[in-house]
């Protein structure tokens, strides 16, 4: 806390990010995105696409301690090494006019995920150590979780063929599992149902808690060295009030086919064309699911060059795997943001290494509270990169440290 009393008003991030295509792809063919991804692929499909928003919160630091409260809304959509065949199989019936014969034999998870919920946060935090150059500081957030979307497919150790003539697309020699995890709910709404269910309190089905440390070294002129360590996303939370959680043996002989083109309809009327078929066999049945929130260890530091110039770092890497069902999913990742400060004004330029989508460049600018930027702007006009982003926010600080 830079003031006594900080408060924000709100902050919002939103990203795109795959492993594939660049960003001028993406702009050329926003609506056709996730079908070019995979004609353009020759290695599994990751995509990353998230929407953060931080919404009225309230920091305030009386002596040695900190306290506060904040509001949080996550959705995100996330296709987890998918085979790029089976992907545009599934999005597009225009694979071509020829008869093309496909290996599928993938070793992970494959996964297509979306997942929605949101967070009541109350932080505590206290100055252990304070020394005339030297601090050390402790803190810890609960957080009251709030789900209300969550839809998974994942197709598990999936080996057979796939057969695609004309507009016909089959299924052959097959042999895995299959999970299928959706509400009832949301079948007729909108992808994320993200504008109507955002920043609802009524379904409290999670706890969560962030743990992290701060080591300050100042001098007359203010802070030389910050750094910091800290435990994020640790807890879960369980989707149940109308929440199908199905897992189906597949079996597919070699003499058989089985036409994926004809599926069609939402995921429940999708669901009982497949039990039809005789070749998907429950394999387990539950009403509601337990997922893992993304926890992480990150840690951080900012480093204090001259007067006027900063140079930060930050870095985050996931516990649990991605590919698991019950996983909501995380990045890993290294940021380096150089930033100016000039009074008031500051620019900013971050440059992140993330898992999915490799290496991106940005810049930011903000003036008192407000701020804006990408981290990917700069690598997104100059040279290729694998996505787009953009954060934006307003706070207000009063009374003196």
């Amino acid at each position: 806390l830079n003031r006594k009393i900080e408060v924000n008003l709100f902050s919002l991030q939103g990203s795109l990010g795959n492993n594939i295509l660049s960003f001028q792809d993406v702009l050329q063919d926003p609506d056709n995105m996730l079908e070019t991804v995979f004609q353009n692929a020759n290695k599994p499909v990751n995509v990353r696409t998230n929407v953060e928003v931080l919404g009225p919160s309230l920091g305030i630091k009386l002596n040695r301690w900190a306290f506060g409260i904040s509001s949080q809304s996550f959705a995100s959509l996330n296709v987890i090494d998918l085979d790029p065949k089976l992907g545009e199989s599934i999005s597009s019936n225009r694979m071509g006019t020829v008869r093309n014969e496909f290996s599928i034999n993938s070793p992970l998870n494959q996964r297509i995920n979306i997942n929605g919920w949101t967070e009541l946060g109350v932080t505590a935090g206290l100055e252990l150590i304070e020394l005339n150059t030297h601090s050390l500081s402790v803190g810890a957030t609960f957080k009251l979780l709030f789900p209300y979307l969550y839809t998974n497919v994942g197709l598990d150790k999936i080996n057979g063929t796939l057969i695609q003539e004309n507009d016909e697309v089959y299924l052959t020699n097959i042999n895995g599992s299959a999970n299928l995890s959706y509400s009832n709910d949301f079948l007729e709404d909108d992808a994320f149902g993200f504008t109507r269910n955002a920043f609802n309190f009524q379904n409290l089905e999670g706890f969560g808690v962030d743990l992290g440390a701060t080591y300050s070294w100042k001098d007359d002129l203010g802070t030389k060295v910050n750094a910091g360590l800290s435990l994020r996303n640790l807890g879960s939370m369980t989707f149940g009030r109308n929440q199908v959680n199905r897992t189906y043996q597949v079996n597919i002989p070699a003499n058989e086919i089985f036409r994926l083109d004809n599926l069609e309809g939402n995921l429940n009327e999708i669901e009982q064309q497949l039990v039809e078929s005789g070749y998907f066999s429950n394999r387990s049945q539950l009403e509601g699911i337990q997922t893992s929130l993304p926890a992480l260890l990150a840690a951080y530091g900012e480093l204090k060059i001259s007067r006027i110039f900063y140079l930060s770092v930050y870095a985050q890497q996931r516990f649990n795997s991605v590919n698991n069902n019950d996983q909501l999913p995380a990045q890993n990742l290294f940021a380096v943001t150089p930033r100016l400060i000039l009074g008031n004004f500051e620019v900013y330029s971050p440059w992140v290494r993330y898992e999915v989508a490799g290496l991106t460049g940005g810049i930011g600018f903000r003036f008192g509270g407000f701020f804006i930027g990408s981290h990917s702007v700069l690598t997104g006009l100059i040279a290729d990169t694998n996505q787009a982003d953009i954060h934006i926010g307003l706070s207000l600080g009063f009374g003196k440290n």
